[in-house]
């Protein structure tokens, strides 16, 4: 069966139920409460994409289908994907940040050392920046290139790799809640050369928050990720490099980016090097899994196939 006949938005809705079913089941039991008011547009929208893509799929309309299933599948994930934040946030564990330092030191990270480095390199500390705000562009078109250039299953098992990721990292970040390393360093916003250290202290209310009050609203108006232990931003970065490698052409820009995206969440989120680390192995975990779930069993696109197909059919008619 052909990538093109094989219908994957069963298991990407699938996807998408055990993602939300992992943020639901603890909801109860903590002080957060979702405001679904708030997100209902949004959810609504995604719901609608998916059940016009599951009728356009079953009248011969499969591309069709897979796109809308992504468009629908980002903006559910990104809602999950907040919620979980606050989720672990709320368990108010004890902070972690000495505990990550010490990690860093005994791996022989010297964060002053790195950060003076990069604060000394103007061009270096605007393509850190620049790398670390290319996050939600990427998170959208890559799944679109992807799609666009027949890798439609590829695309579907990126978007639910990483709500996966987002999930497992929130669970383990749970037990290793920290306000990071510009923070712990009495590194204040505004004070370097070059370095924009804003994303290391723009989280801090939120997380201050959720910590401190008896209950916690999610809604539209608290976009913001306040995890630390592991780096999420890393782990996409590594999710993005996984999901672009059979585009020779793009292979190489795009993994350059994401290597720098991922020392950027060190230079300007205030990360430690212990997070952005812990998220390889869980970004490995993600990408595994997802393969065995959608059948990813090369890296050939639908078009690609179809070439080779013809290819044979006409040597057999030849023959």
């Amino acid at each position: 069966m052909t990538e093109n006949q094989w219908n994957a938005q069963p298991r990407f809705i699938l996807g998408l139920a055990a993602i939300w079913a992992a943020v639901l089941v603890v909801l109860p039991f903590t002080k957060v409460k979702i405001d679904v008011v708030a997100f209902a547009p949004q959810i609504l929208v995604s719901l609608l994409l998916l059940v016009s893509g599951w009728i356009l799929g079953r009248r011969n309309f499969p591309a069709v289908r897979d796109l809308l299933s992504i468009c629908a599948g980002l903006p559910l994930v990104a809602i999950a994907l907040l919620s979980v934040n606050y989720i672990a946030m709320s368990f108010n564990m004890p902070l972690a940040d000495e505990k990550l330092m010490r990690w860093d030191a005994a791996l022989g990270f010297d964060w002053h050392a790195f950060i003076s480095f990069v604060d000394s390199k103007p061009r270096l500390a605007a393509v850190l920046m620049s790398a670390y705000e290319s996050f939600l562009y990427q998170l959208c078109a890559v799944p679109l290139i992807l799609f666009a250039l027949g890798f439609r299953r590829r695309a579907l098992a990126f978007v639910i790799a990483f709500g996966l990721l987002t999930v497992i990292s929130a669970y383990i970040a749970v037990w290793f809640p920290a306000y990071g390393a510009f923070r712990m360093n009495d590194v204040p916003f505004g004070t370097l050369r070059n370095l924009n250290n804003h994303f290391g202290f723009f989280f801090i209310e939120q997380f201050e928050a959720v910590r401190n009050s008896d209950t916690f609203v999610v809604s539209t108006d608290t976009l913001s990720g306040i995890l630390t232990f592991p780096s999420v931003h890393a782990g996409v970065a590594y999710l993005l490099m996984w999901a672009v490698w059979p585009l020779r052409w793009l292979r190489i820009p795009v993994i350059a980016l994401n290597i720098f995206m991922a020392i950027s969440a060190v230079a300007n989120a205030g990360h430690y090097l212990v997070d952005i680390l812990a998220s390889i192995p869980i970004a490995i975990a993600c990408i595994f899994a997802v393969r065995i779930f959608f059948r990813l069993g090369d890296n050939q696109s639908v078009y690609e196939r179809k070439f080779k197909r013809g290819l044979s059919s006409h040597a057999a008619a030849s023959g």
